[in-house]
């Protein structure tokens, strides 16, 4: 379809439309936009978020990163205090309270001192 087409079906200039064609290249362009756009072309517009992974996946590394940031507070201070526990037992301290974490609905706090709200 050509430019004209497409303008007179949006009802705005040929000259808009190539504007909208550069803002489409360029990712400028919004999803309102995208939207009269595929109307005008007879199309049904989606709008997807696709993810990498399950949501168990998501969940439970989302629920590590935060037990370890919570507990490496504490691991790096009982090492300075020459009371490390090793690697085995640090890691079976993350998992367990990765665990509290998702039972708790947790996951997605904050650090220390931090802003995000709980999911």
């Amino acid at each position: 379809m050509s430019q004209a087409v497409l303008a007179g079906r949006l009802g705005v200039s040929a000259a808009a439309v190539n504007k909208l064609e550069q803002a489409e290249r360029h990712g400028g362009i919004t999803i309102k936009k995208l939207a009269e756009v595929a109307t005008a072309l007879d199309c049904t517009f989606v709008y997807a978020l696709v993810p990498c992974s399950t949501l168990d996946e998501t969940v439970t590394t989302q629920a590590r990163r935060t037990s370890t940031e919570m507990l490496g507070y504490v691991t790096r201070t009982m090492a300075l205090e020459s009371q490390a526990i090793g690697d085995e037992r640090e890691r079976d301290a993350v998992d367990q309270y990765a665990q509290q974490l998702i039972r708790s609905g947790k996951v997605w706090r904050a650090g220390l001192g931090g802003s995000r709200a709980n999911a």
